[in-house]
Order: C-alpha cells, then sequence, then structure tokens
C-alpha cells in the first residue's frame, strides 16, 4: 500500500673733531660717541627673501596619463603579493603594505599639476585614493567571520579566498571611481586588477544524488520516496528517535528524487537543507534550515514526501535544532 504526503638694530652717531693744523704738530683729538636719546631708534627694514622655489607648470593630458599609468606601475607588485599569499597571516602583512604603497601614491598624485581639462577629475581620483582604506575594511568583513552561516567553523581556506576576493573588490572599485572621473579615455587599473578567483571546494560541496550519508542497524522493509522539488539540497534523515541517531540518511538535490529502502519499524522523518555541503562532517555550511514531519510514518507502509509546498499536501512540518 503507498500513500503521499508533501512540504574623515639699532643706529649709532659718530661725531668727531676736525683742524686744519697738520696731524704731526698737534696730539689726536678725542672723539665723543653721543647717541640720542630724544628719540627713539628705528630698524631698518628686512628685504623679502628671494623665492629658490620654481613655479610648477601644468602637466600636458599625455604628461598626466603617463603619470597615472607610472601610480598603477608602483602598485602592481604590491598587488600580486597580496594575491599570492599562501596563509591569512601572510595575506594580512602584505595587505598592510599594499595599503601603505596606495597612501604613497596618493600623495604623489596630489603634488601633480593636472592639465586644466582634468583638474576636477583630479580631484575625484584623489578621493577614491582615500576612500581605499574604509573599502578594506568593508570588503574584508566577511573574512573576518570565523563561523559559517551554520554556526559551523569556517575553514582557513575560505577566509583566504574571502580575503583575497575582498581586497580584489577594493581595487575594482578604485579602478572604476578614478576613470570614472577623469572620463573617457582613462583605463586607470587594468594591469593591477587582478583575475577573479576560483572558490575553494569547502564552498561549492555538493554530495551525489541518492548517496546513502549515514546507516545504522538492521535493515526492514520500508519504503520512501522522496521528491525534491525545492531550490536547494537536503539531507533526509530516517530516526526511531533523534535525528542524531538515524537508521539511515540520503542525500537529495534540488528538483531530483530519490529512494530509500530497508527502513526497520515505525520512524520520524527529519530534513536539512542548505548550499557548501561538507562531506566530512556530514554538514551543510551555509543556508542552513532543520525541519521534521510532524507526524510518526507507519513502518507497514511505503510513503512518498514531496519537499516543497504542495497544494493539498495533507503533511505539516516545524523547524528543529540543528542536528
Amino acid at each position: 500500500m503507498r500513500r503521499v504526503m508533501a512540504v574623515a638694530i639699532g643706529t649709532a652717531l659718530v661725531v668727531a673733531g676736525c683742524s686744519s693744523e697738520p696731524e704731526s704738530s698737534k696730539p689726536l683729538p678725542s672723539t665723543t660717541l653721543t647717541t640720542p636719546t630724544d628719540q627713539p631708534t628705528t630698524p631698518a627694514p628686512t628685504p623679502p627673501p628671494s623665492s629658490t622655489t620654481p613655479t610648477q607648470t601644468s602637466l600636458s593630458p599625455v604628461g598626466y596619463k603617463k603619470a597615472l599609468a607610472n601610480s598603477e606601475t608602483n602598485l602592481v607588485r604590491g598587488v600580486q603579493r597580496v594575491m599570492n599569499a599562501p596563509t591569512l597571516a601572510a595575506f594580512d602583512q602584505a595587505r598592510a603594505q599594499l595599503e601603505d604603497a596606495i597612501e604613497r601614491q596618493r600623495q604623489d598624485l596630489g603634488e601633480l599639476q593636472p592639465p586644466q581639462s582634468a583638474r576636477s577629475g583630479h580631484e575625484g581620483a584623489l578621493t577614491a585614493f582615500n576612500r581605499f582604506p574604509a573599502s578594506v575594511t568593508s570588503n574584508l568583513a566577511k573574512s573576518g567571520e570565523t563561523k559559517t552561516g551554520c554556526g559551523l567553523p569556517k575553514a582557513g581556506a575560505v577566509r583566504l579566498y574571502q580575503a583575497k576576493t575582498g581586497i580584489r573588490a577594493s581595487i575594482v572599485e578604485l579602478s572604476q571611481e578614478v576613470n570614472k572621473s577623469l572620463g573617457k579615455g582613462m583605463n586607470f587599473g587594468l594591469r593591477m586588477t587582478p583575475p577573479a578567483l576560483k572558490p575553494p571546494p569547502q564552498m561549492t560541496g555538493r554530495g551525489t544524488n541518492g548517496q546513502i550519508i549515514q546507516r545504522a542497524g538492521s535493515r526492514g522493509a520500508g519504503m520512501l520516496q522522496i521528491k525534491n522539488n525545492g531550490s536547494a539540497d537536503v539531507v533526509v534523515v530516517v530516526a526511531t528517535s533523534v535525528p542524531r541517531q538515524p537508521q539511515v540518511s540520503i542525500y537529495v538535490r534540488h528538483n531530483s528524487n530519490a529512494t530509500l529502502r530497508g527502513i526497520r519499524g515505525s520512524y520520524w522523518v527529519f530534513f536539512k537543507s542548505g548550499s557548501a555541503w561538507d562531506g566530512v562532517s556530514r554538514q551543510f555550511t551555509e543556508d542552513c534550515s532543520f525541519s521534521k514531519y510532524d507526524d510518526r510514518f507507519d513502518g507497514k507502509f511505503d510513503w512518498t514526501v514531496t519537499l516543497s509546498p504542495v497544494i493539498g499536501g495533507n503533511a505539516s512540518t516545524s523547524d528543529v535544532d540543528p542536528f
């Protein structure tokens, strides 16, 4: 029998006596030094210092583009060092060096005298450089999390991937803002922007449809057909009492069907859905959901369950603690 269910300085005056007699016949007269006391002395004006700094001339459009290209060249190696970091510790060190390099280039660009046509755009480009540290902070937030969306420890490879992807996003934002500010014909950032990274297996893992995840105890005669019409993969768990002690569990991909055989006695049906399946821990690491059917299944019958809302469905479900 088959049943069907569904679910930021002063001066001085010298006065001397004089005579027509020869110097040799008369003693030398004495001299008297007087300083006027009825008027204050006036300091001599100090001439202004002569300027030794030449007036900076504006760059030509070609010279300005060359300066921007040199700035990018000075950043390429730093970007490569960040993207090639093998560990999070190496990444953090390389990232700090890159941020220092970005700041130096900002200071150098700030000393340039751009051509008249690029004056306003130049200010916008400098603003883009100023925003880089904040952009990095924002884009690295996810890599700083040590737990997955499902509360499990996040793998080092996943955090490193997220960190590198965050830096890449900040570099892309910097480049786009500079080019937008300076207008057509600018291609700042083209050489220093790294290619997109491939996610590590921990972020893309999926089980095989119909794969038995766990099985324990003797076999029975019961059968359960599962139709997963939902948008997420699921693991269906058949348990006599609690889901952490299953008789058997099976992986069912979205838009797929699978069948469990050898079920013994009456049982409960639990199911968990999500993404980024970790086959070692037998857990989804992101977007987790845990549920169960409210009614116990009678092992005397074969059953069919549909894991998506169904009009006219006759089975209710409830959320349960993670398992």
